[in-house]
């Protein structure tokens, strides 16, 4: 079965219906299995508010843990008891949607900086990069172009740029 990593946006959880519209969203993209990263939403948010009291590395701990947190939240939406946490195991699994919680894997990789410029759009591309993925799918609560100012992170073009297929979509009618 091919593959797609599809990146939730953590801003996403506060849609009404938000675990409805993402149910929907991944039944009609049933077509490749979709390994599903989240942002960190609102508990990312307040750790970057935070952080001239933080330093990077703790923001970048604190962020990642924010993640964690949403990758549980949607393995319950999904109906997966909990989201899978190592990449070995990720490559062998064929459920048609797994919630990748990234936590340990990317805290691990020596060249991640611990900055707002690697943010969950990096993480996903990534992710897709390392499993060869079809196609990476960035799920925004709005629609934008890659190039556009903040619509993804600074390191982003670089982690994305051996990607096959990048494809924007929101789950905002």
């Amino acid at each position: 079965m091919k593959r797609r990593v599809v990146k939730v946006g953590g801003s996403l959880f506060s849609l009404s219906r938000m675990g409805d519209k993402l149910i929907q969203w991944l039944e009609a993209n049933a077509e490749m299995q979709n390994i599903l990263i989240v942002g960190g939403g609102r508990v990312a948010d307040m750790v970057r508010e935070s952080c001239d009291h933080l330093s990077d590395e703790a923001s970048h701990m604190l962020a990642c843990g924010a993640m964690r947190m949403t990758a549980n939240l949607v393995s319950h939406i999904i109906d997966q008891k909990f989201p899978c946490r190592k990449l070995d195991e990720l490559q062998q699994l064929t459920d048609q949607n797994i919630v990748f919680d990234s936590h340990d894997w990317i805290l691990a990789q020596p060249d991640v900086p611990a900055s707002w410029d690697f943010t969950s759009d990096s993480i996903a591309a990534r992710l897709a990069t390392v499993l060869k993925v079809e196609e990476l799918v960035l799920i925004k609560s709005r629609m934008g172009e890659l190039d556009e100012p903040e619509f993804v992170d600074a390191c982003f073009a670089k982690e994305s740029r051996s990607l096959k297929s990048i494809r924007v979509c929101t789950l905002i009618a």
